[in-house]
């Protein structure tokens, strides 16, 4: 998808490109980003503890 605003004989960097860069990105979303982290750690955890929950009861 070329832009008419770019120049042609150059490529054009990552922020002309898309209109945002990574590091904006992370920088943006910081908190929601750290969020889904703490959440997915959560739901590993929660499904860690009912598997060994389970194994104790059927080694009985």
């Amino acid at each position: 998808m070329m832009q008419e605003h770019l120049p042609k004989d150059k490529d054009p960097n990552e922020a002309q490109e898309w209109g945002w860069t990574i590091q904006d990105f992370l920088t943006e979303n910081f908190w929601y980003l750290l969020a889904i982290l703490v959440l997915l750690g959560l739901f590993f955890f929660a499904r860690y503890r009912w598997n060994v929950r389970n194994s104790r009861k059927h080694k009985n």
